[in-house]
Parts: C-alpha cells; sequence; structure tokens
C-alpha cells in the first residue's frame, strides 16, 4: 500500500511532536498531585483506548460491526452520552438527527465534502455544577471507507481547553474558533462514498491533569495562540496512538458529555447501503446541537418554544432588544450544550467550481496568446502553431485536473 509523501509528514510530525513531549511529560507527571476519585470519578484511558478500532486497519475489529461500542459497556456514564440533534431552517425547529428522512439528505453516488466549525459552548448553571468549570472539548471526525484504497482512513480533529468566565459564561469566539485558522482541522473534510463517523465530547480533567499540561506543551510548540489544537487530515492509526498516549497522562477525568464514534450518512445511496451501523445520525447542512442524556427530558419540555441563533438557544418569546448572549443564559440555564455549524456538498460540484475556475482562467490565456498571435502574424515555422499546440496541451492538463 502506498502512502503519499504529505500524509506521511503529517503523521511523522505528529508522532514526533508526541514523541519530543515525552520527557517534559513525565517530570509533570512526577511533580502532579493526586486528583480525587470524586472530582475525576472516570477512566481516561479505558475510554480512548480502542476508540477508533471501527475504523483503524491495525485493529483486529477493523470494519466490523463489533467494534461499535455501546454506552452499556464503553461509556464512563451513560447519563453522559451525547445526543446530537439538528435545526431545520424551513420549521424553526429542533429535531433529533436520528429523525432526519432519507429524501432530505444529498441524491449523490459519491464523495462529500464537508466542513464543520464549532460554534458555542453553554455549562449548565448552579453551584459545583462541573461543566461550569474549565473543560475540553474535543470533536473527531473519521472516514469510513479509505481514499481509492490507497492510504488508511483520515480523521479530523479539534481539540480545546475552555475555561469559562467568573459568570460563568463562554464563547468560543473569543477563543479563536471563529477564525478560519483555528478551524482548519474540522473544515474540508472528505467523506468517502458519502459517509463517516462523528463524535464530540466534553470532559473535566483534574486542576493537575497531564492532560491539560500537554495542551499546553502542543501549543507553545505550534505557536498556537488560542487554547485549540487541530489535526488536520491525520491518519487513523496516527490519531489513535496519539490520543491513547494523551489519555494514559490524563489517567483520570470526568466526562461531561461521552460520545463513542456515531455513523454519520450524508447521502441516500449512504443510508440504502446493507453494511452501515444501525445506529447512525443525518447529517445536513446547517447548525448542530450536542447535549448530554440526563437533559433530554428538560430540553424536550422547552423545545417547542426554543430558537437556535448563532449557536445559541434562545426562548421564541424572548425580548429582543436584549443582547442574544443574554437572552441565551435566560432560556435553560440548568441544561449543558455545545453546538456546531455544517456544511455539506457533493464533491463533484467542488470539483466542477474549480474546472470551471481553471477554464475559465485557460479561456483567459487562451485569448490572450490568440491575440498576441495575431499581432506578430502567420508564421509556418515554429512560431503560432507550436505555441498554440504547447498552450493547448497545457489547457487540457489544466482542465483534466480541475475536473478530477
Amino acid at each position: 500500500m502506498s502512502l503519499s509523501r504529505r500524509q506521511f509528514v503529517a503523521d511523522t510530525s505528529m508522532l514526533g511532536l508526541l514523541t519530543a513531549l515525552m520527557p517534559e511529560l513525565a517530570a509533570a507527571q512526577d511533580a502532579a498531585g493526586q486528583a480525587t476519585l470524586d472530582d475525576t470519578p472516570h477512566d481516561s484511558y479505558d475510554f480512548w483506548n480502542g476508540f477508533f478500532d471501527s475504523v483503524n486497519p491495525m485493529s483486529q475489529n477493523y470494519g466490523t460491526k463489533a467494534a461499535s461500542r455501546g454506552p452499556a459497556d464503553q461509556l464512563p456514564d451513560p447519563l453522559a452520552e451525547t445526543q446530537y440533534l439538528h435545526y431545520n431552517d424551513t420549521s424553526k425547529l429542533l429535531r433529533y438527527a436520528t429523525d432526519i428522512k432519507k429524501e432530505e439528505l444529498l441524491d449523490h453516488n459519491g464523495d462529500v465534502a464537508i466542513s464543520v466549525a464549532l460554534s458555542q459552548y453553554h455549562p449548565a448553571s448552579g453551584n459545583g455544577e462541573p461543566s461550569a468549570r474549565a473543560v475540553q472539548l474535543r470533536l473527531d471526525t473519521t472516514q469510513i471507507h479509505p481514499y481509492m484504497n490507497i492510504i488508511a482512513p483520515l480523521a479530523w480533529t479539534a481539540i480545546a481547553s475552555i475555561e469559562p468566565s467568573k459568570a460563568g459564561k463562554v464563547s468560543l469566539d473569543q477563543l479563536g474558533f471563529s477564525n478560519p485558522m483555528a478551524t482548519a482541522g474540522t473544515s474540508k473534510i472528505l467523506l468517502t462514498e458519502g459517509t463517516g463517523k462523528v463524535a464530540v465530547n466534553i470532559s473535566k480533567a483534574a486542576t493537575t491533569s497531564i492532560f491539560v499540561k500537554a495542551l499546553n506543551i502542543i501549543m507553545q510548540g505550534a505557536k498556537i495562540a488560542a487554547p485549540l489544537v487541530t489535526l488536520p487530515a491525520i491518519s487513523v492509526p496516527a490519531l489513535s496512538a496519539f490520543t491513547e498516549a494523551l489519555s494514559y497522562w490524563e489517567d483520570r477525568t470526568r466526562f461531561i458529555m461521552a460520545g463513542n464514534l456515531t455513523s454519520a450518512v450524508a447521502t441516500q445511496q449512504a443510508l440504502d447501503d446493507p453494511d452501515r451501523d444501525d445506529r447512525y445520525i443525518g447529517l445536513l447542512s446547517g447548525d448542530y446541537l450536542m447535549v448530554p442524556a440526563r437533559h433530554t427530558d428538560e430540553l424536550a419540555k422547552a423545545l417547542p418554544n426554543l430558537d437556535l441563533e448563532q449557536g445559541y438557544l434562545v426562548r421564541k418569546d424572548a425580548d429582543k432588544s436584549q443582547p442574544l448572549q443574554a437572552r441565551a443564559e435566560a432560556a435553560i440555564p440548568g441544561i449543558t450544550y455545545a453546538s456546531m455549524r455544517v456544511s455539506v456538498a457533493p464533491l463533484d460540484s467542488v470539483g466542477a467550481k474549480n474546472a470551471s475556475s481553471s477554464s475559465s482562467s485557460s479561456s483567459g490565456d487562451s485569448s490572450s496568446s490568440s491575440s498576441s498571435s495575431k499581432k506578430s502574424g502567420s508564421s509556418k515555422g515554429s512560431g503560432s502553431s507550436g505555441g498554440s499546440g504547447s498552450s493547448g496541451g497545457s489547457k487540457k492538463g489544466s482542465t483534466s485536473t480541475g475536473g478530477k
């Protein structure tokens, strides 16, 4: 199996960074205090070990449904299981992403390109509420089918360390999530055959966590200003090794929202695939909301009167003269949620746009060349005909590349 130079460099650079971190992390681990089990009741390594097995060619469970983990035996807390909702722009209503109908999905027999931008994180208010303290938010997106069977499935990951203000407010815009560079790790994602897997996890590590120290060291090494680490298009085996190493150093944590990799289908053809997982969510362009299972009953009561604006849940009857964040704080203060914006497009339409741009550029060059040829006069030697042949060959190559 061949491996592209770019992919090799991406994977080795990430593993090289992890290797470079080891001495500092080991020293930090020796100096770290022991967190109490009340603060960190969940074993981080138990959760992340084998997390990518279903899409990892190095795992004996690769490609089998046996690798799909359920809440009963793999989630640290079933009540923290991540639930996905989609906001319907037409009806202005939120509904569970599992309820997205087949006819709403793209009718496209091929690959799709998606982008994911994290929008907001809203911790539940209340004394001692774990989600109102510093947390780590992680978004993973993976391919299921390797691209053209030439490399392992790829994954895109964003990991953020988020600390609410004294008022308990968090705006991901202030942390750099609205910056295109910051969301590079979760944009331009290629889902082969119209399907992939996604997971959103939010946890609160101990204040002495080696994981938090690791994030800080990575950000310093990568010269990242915002508390966000993105891993764009890294192979699943490399990401799996990286994740398991970090979870080993994290040791204990408290999961506020915990979700295994969940199948996401973006096309009708992918939905009809008999080999797809039984559990899946529909993937459409628009806004998605993630909440822990423990808050779904409370959310259901308020759902008919809720709207989603710029990633915030607000009441439809709220005073619009109030600032958006103030309306969001008053809407459902007892519910923890995160939001993200997704864009889905068939890959051939993306390629067509590039090809059109390339063709337009080539036409401009051809017109210019033709005009220049007329001015200099026709010549039978190595003049205009030879130049035209060279230009034509260039155009064909350019157009073909764009189409691909």
